[in-house]
């Protein structure tokens, strides 16, 4: 059985986990397929977008905790590197990704939708990191991505109560981006898409480069040339015919 399903729709790749009689958990299987895919897709010239969602109408319920219960320290580890390396493969994507979260986004599956550029949740999906209730403390990686999106006081009182948010409380708080009722998600999520690849695609993947730079390195005490990506920009054939065509409308109302 085939875990995650990669399929092309027009310039979308469309990603689904497909473990759906475990509501998507998350164990080792699934994510050896995730990176595979995800390698063999990421330079591929025929996409613009990546589109993540569940299979039956459910994100990801979790880490497959009957798996990790049966890992000893050196499997532990050999399983957080997996999924830290998969999940930065996401997070480096050079497309714009987003990802569709019906019912659950718990745990290792919150992480994974994390690591999306956007998030549009269906109203009545529940988000949450049971963590403490199992005993367990999530990785550095995970904290990283969830403060960076929350700030630090709402990762502790989502990580320390173990409670699960509502959708509508995950929008307020900046968990995800956009609300949609579920049965019109996927109509919501190809309108966003839409509007970003009617722009340029290679402005988008390099201004998804300079963001992620800036995240790492908010005081920018590692960039030498602060003005080289609009610099770079400027020499793109992007911005020669956007330009041009924008001067020439403006002419025309002129006149």
């Amino acid at each position: 059985m085939t875990l995650v399903l990669f399929e092309r729709k027009k310039d979308t790749l469309r990603v689904s986990l497909n473990r759906t009689s475990a509501l998507n958990a998350i164990n080792s299987a699934v994510l050896q397929e995730l990176e595979q895919g995800l390698k063999q897709y990421e330079s591929d010239p025929g996409f613009q977008a990546l589109l993540l969602f569940g299979q039956g109408g459910c994100f990801a319920s979790g880490a497959d905790i009957k798996e990790l219960a049966s890992l000893d320290e050196e499997g532990m580890r050999r399983f957080l590197q997996l999924r830290e390396r998969t999940f930065s493969l996401l997070e480096n994507f050079p497309l714009p990704t987003v990802a569709i979260i019906e019912k659950y986004a718990l745990g290792t599956g919150l992480e994974l939708a994390l690591c999306c550029d956007f998030r549009i949740a269906a109203t009545g999906a529940k988000l949450g990191i049971p963590s403490a209730k199992l005993g367990i403390v999530e990785s550095y990686e995970y904290f990283t991505r969830l403060v960076r999106a929350v700030g630090p006081s709402w990762a502790k009182k989502m990580v320390f109560t173990g409670d699960q948010v509502e959708a509508e409380t995950a929008f307020q708080i900046g968990l995800v981006e956009e609300l949609s009722p579920p049965e019109r998600i996927f109509e919501k999520a190809e309108a966003i898409l839409s509007r970003m690849l009617k722009n340029s695609a290679s402005s988008i993947q390099q201004t998804k480069r300079v963001i992620a730079e800036c995240a790492q390195d908010p005081n920018l005490l590692l960039v030498k040339d602060r003005a080289l990506p609009m610099v770079d920009s400027t020499k793109s054939p992007d911005f020669k015919g956007a330009s041009r065509a924008f001067l020439e409308k403006k002419g025309r109302k002129e006149f």
